[in-house]
């Protein structure tokens, strides 16, 4: 496991502010400054657990969905490609990046473009950045989220909590299974979306 340096600290103290900022600016349901920052906890836990860059994954979670103040402002490009281009743009923009190395950018720059693509595996940084994600959408904050997001649209909710299912498959690593499996992280969604499949049972007649 690889700590923090204190220049490292100050990046991403500096790094959360600028994002609450940004999200303070330009809100987005569900996926805001505390998704992000529930995400950057999660990432936290699965590097240390891991035995990975506790740093660069915590900063790749505070970046990972910026592009979706863009996104929902009409941009063309999906949040995560947005993501990817906001963080280049912040990289010559904004000096206090200077401190990462070149491979400290592109690992940051991998794991937000992919944090959705599950067969991007070049880096641990995007696997844990992908497990901390999915554990977010998961849980009782996972079913509060997609409530949110959707709103009344049932389709969509429905289809979204297909979805974690597909998300729970998909986890990676140990330590995140190991939260999933300690914590009883699926119990919630188990139970709301049973209780929305049960609601489509009809009586059937001849």
């Amino acid at each position: 496991m690889i700590r923090m340096t204190k220049d490292q600290e100050n990046l991403l103290a500096y790094t959360r502010k600028k994002v609450k900022v940004l999200f303070r600016d330009y809100p987005i349901p569900a996926h805001g400054f505390s998704h992000s920052e529930r995400v950057r906890k999660w990432a936290e836990e699965v590097a240390a657990g891991e035995k990975q860059n506790i740093f660069l994954c915590s900063l790749a979670a505070t970046l990972h969905d910026i592009g979706r103040t863009r996104e929902m402002t009409g941009f063309g490009s999906r949040h995560h490609e947005l993501s990817y281009e906001m963080m280049r743009e912040w990289y010559k923009k904004d000096s206090a990046f200077d401190i990462l190395t070149k491979q400290e950018k592109i690992i940051v720059l991998y794991a937000i473009r992919y944090h959705w693509n599950n067969a991007a595996n070049k880096y641990p940084e995007a696997i844990i950045l992908r497990d901390a994600d999915k554990l977010d959408s998961l849980g009782k904050i996972g079913v509060k989220r997609t409530q949110e997001f959707y709103s009344n649209e049932a389709g969509k909710i429905e289809q979204d909590f297909r979805l974690k299912y597909d998300m729970l498959y998909w986890l990676e690593t140990k330590t995140a299974w190991e939260i999933v499996w300690k914590k009883k992280i699926m119990l919630p969604v188990d139970r709301y979306y049973l209780a929305l499949l049960k609601k489509e049972i009809l009586p059937i007649e001849l």
